[in-house]
């Protein structure tokens, strides 16, 4: 067994020990997204911890994360950062996909405008296009809860970049 390995078992050992319920639900969690990265269910790490789903169509897209205690701010309700994570993926990935092969794009401007909370369960992300041009694309997004609840709205801009191999 290699120096990580052993160091992974003794830090979740200590962890167990000591852990509330909170503590486990959280690390079964993590541990589950870094089996289904594992598995190829999602290619980034930052996905897999937030179990993000995605759905892209041709001018739309919805991307979802279920609202657990990883997420939660000190008042535990959704993260202000977690809500622009997913709105960052919900139009960037729409974006990406809308440009032509060898390319990709990158954020150069975010602006979210933050309505209300939720104690509910599931956070979802609809991006659009506002603007699709050549070099740069400019979005929109509503972040709801599974309620239809309007939590935050977004736009953001893109610049179409050579893909890096």
């Amino acid at each position: 067994m290699g120096k990580s390995k052993k160091q992974i078992e003794q830090l979740l050992s200590s962890i167990l020990e000591t852990s509330s319920i909170e503590d486990e639900e959280v690390l079964l969690h993590l541990l589950g997204g870094i089996k289904d990265k594992q598995q190829g269910i999602h290619r980034r790490y930052i996905n897999a911890a937030l179990h993000m789903v995605g759905e892209f169509r041709k001018d739309s897209s919805e991307v979802r994360i279920p609202i657990t205690p990883v997420i939660h701010n000190t008042i535990k309700v959704p993260h202000g950062g977690i809500i622009a994570t997913i709105v960052d993926a919900a139009m960037g990935g729409l974006a990406s996909r809308s440009v032509a092969p060898g390319f990709n794009v990158v954020t150069t401007n975010l602006n979210i405008n933050y309505i209300a909370t939720t104690y509910n369960e599931e956070l979802i992300a609809r991006g659009s296009f506002i603007h699709k041009g050549r070099r740069t694309l400019v979005m929109e997004c509503v972040v709801e809860d599974e309620t239809g609840k309007k939590l935050a709205t977004a736009t953001g801009s893109f610049f179409v970049i050579e893909r890096r191999t």
